[in-house]
């Protein structure tokens, strides 16, 4: 496989990529480390006319503000992401949710905004369609799925493994461009539509990953099902957070996101709900994992059907839960 000829630029500011994405329109493609882009090119998923680069920008390192809050910047590789003391020190389920992504080769290519912002994937569509049927998915342009023939829609999953442990830590994205900035929670991001998976434009990056401080006590875990580890995306994805208080039984307060089952990633809000103010038990783990598995729609992908897929949350979500509840207990 090789890749098509397109024009490469490498600007020096943030606001001369997001010109430059405006002036090109849907015929460039931002690259950073290009672990996800590269591979689409070489398939055929993409065709750029110009491919705008950041490798000529420079890469902050984490900060914290005065009120506590830790700033990542959106270049930063997976691999900086997982080994810097300050993510280590105030945001720990960052560092394991980085520590699963592919390999350490890719990690060290692969940035933080990449991950947030990688393409919607099916085992149909990500391959060379040389020898694929001749019709197109809907990824392509067509107005049918192969993976469900009988859908109406597109049934891409949403795979990225930084991202449910972003948003149980309720963490912010700041969007830079061409005329002016923005911020969003980080699951506004995503759009649930796997034609269109991020809510931003074409000449729009993201920049900055906030994520803020919180003062009581916190258990948290983070696990990734996947038949080879890191070596492949995600068959599922789950994070926890919870707020413990008083005798450290009670829950104040619990996030758990899962990601590679739908289009987006999804939090388990009824699950949230029926561990908020109760003394945690396994009896209870059991009934908010039970809920949780019960309230998302689930895509089946890459072989996992899904009644699979909804036992196997059920299962990751349990263990997330006691690990989480057994680390808070620990602090």
């Amino acid at each position: 496989m090789h890749l098509s000829k397109f024009e490469h630029l490498r600007p020096g500011s943030m606001k001369e990529v997001a010109r430059l994405l405006e002036e090109y329109g849907p015929r460039a493609r931002l690259v950073a480390g290009g672990t996800d882009l590269i591979p689409r090119i070489k398939y055929g998923l993409s065709n750029p006319e110009v491919v705008v680069s950041l490798k000529g920008l420079p890469v902050n390192p984490p900060t914290l503000s005065r009120n506590g809050n830790l700033h990542l910047d959106s270049m930063m590789t997976l691999a900086d992401v997982a080994r810097s003391p300050v993510v280590r020190e105030r945001a720990p389920l960052l560092t394991e949710a980085a520590l699963s992504v592919g390999s350490n080769q890719v990690r060290h290519m692969g940035t933080l905004g990449g991950n947030l912002c990688l393409e919607n994937r099916c085992s149909y569509y990500n391959q060379s369609h040389t020898f694929q049927f001749v019709e197109p998915c809907f990824k392509r342009k067509g107005d049918q799925c192969y993976l469900i023939p009988e859908g109406k829609k597109c049934w891409a999953v949403f795979s990225a493994d930084t991202v449910p442990a972003l948003i149980s830590l309720e963490a912010l994205v700041n969007i830079t461009g061409p005329e002016n900035g923005r911020q969003l929670p980080m699951e506004r991001l995503y759009t649930g539509d796997a034609l269109k998976p991020l809510d931003i434009s074409c000449s729009e990056v993201v920049t900055e990953v906030i994520v803020p401080e919180k003062a009581p006590l916190k258990g948290r875990s983070y696990i990734k099902f996947a038949m080879r580890g890191g070596m492949e995306f995600a068959g599922l994805n789950v994070a926890v957070v919870l707020d413990m208080e008083g005798d450290g039984y009670l829950c104040r307060e619990a996030r758990i996101t899962a990601g590679a089952i739908s289009a987006a990633p999804v939090q388990m809000r009824k699950a949230e709900e029926a561990l908020k103010g109760q003394h945690v038990s396994e009896d209870i783990f059991q009934r908010a994992a039970q809920v949780g598995a019960s309230e998302v729609s689930i895509f089946p992908h890459h072989g996992y059907s899904t009644v699979y897929l909804r036992e196997c949350l059920k299962i990751q979500t349990l263990k997330a839960l006691t690990l989480a509840f057994e680390r808070a207990c620990q602090d």
